[in-house]
């Protein structure tokens, strides 16, 4: 057999060669949904071990679909102190002054008690973050 009577069979060969490559490729690097780990917990404020000012935000952003209550140092922060951005599944709370929560110097701990928008009776604890105001 010489060359040119084996060239188509290279060819093929070669073309399903890459083809395999191409699926395998394509099939290895699609994205994947994440990983359901049972906290809706997206991002804490301030971060967990955190040193700040006292003036810093205190809260949370939940995963899309989720809503909560935000506790501060084991007591729930009443609604008429949390600042609720919707869209975002963001909940914070500012400390003023004369408020309830005027957060002194110290460490102090946070957590949220969260729960999907369609099933409201499915609360969930999240841990709590502890930082430090100075």
């Amino acid at each position: 057999m010489n060359v040119r009577e084996r060239l188509p069979t290279l060819i093929m060969a070669t073309l399903i060669v890459i083809a395999i490559i191409g699926f395998v490729f394509t099939f290895s690097h699609t994205s994947r949904p994440p990983e359901q780990t049972g906290n809706a917990v997206v991002r804490v404020m301030p971060p967990d071990g955190d040193l700040d000012l006292r003036q810093m935000q205190v809260g949370v952003t939940l995963a899309a679909g989720y809503d909560g209550n935000l506790f501060v140092d084991g007591q729930q922060v009443p609604e008429d102190e949390l600042h609720r951005v919707p869209a975002l599944y963001q909940i914070t709370l500012q400390p003023t002054p004369g408020g309830q929560f005027n957060l002194g110097p110290g460490r102090h701990c946070a957590s949220v008690k969260y729960w999907p928008i369609a099933s409201p009776t499915d609360q969930r604890d999240s841990p709590p973050w502890c930082f430090t105001l100075h």
